[in-house]
């Protein structure tokens, strides 16, 4: 499940949806977003998929930036640099 959610927050930030420099949704946001379908652990995989890709950075006390916008080889699994 947590790959599912990696892979819609991925599009939303292609898409344009989620700008570099913007703070994505945070988990209690994903949570709404989902009806509760998604547990905070899912959530935090899939947060965790994004930011080993180098796509978002936590920033403590902040929330979790995207930094970078993902390439096709981000989905599977390779690195963008």
């Amino acid at each position: 499940m947590y790959v599912q959610l990696a892979s819609a927050l991925r599009e939303r930030i292609r898409r344009g949806e989620i700008p570099v420099g913007r703070r994505i949704p945070s988990h209690h946001e994903l949570e709404q977003e989902t009806c509760g379908a998604v547990s905070r652990r899912t959530i935090k995989s899939a947060i965790e998929v994004l930011q080993a890709e180098g796509t978002v950075q936590g920033v403590q006390g902040k929330g979790v930036f995207v930094i970078a916008v993902p390439t096709d080889a981000s989905e599977n699994g390779e690195s963008n640099g």
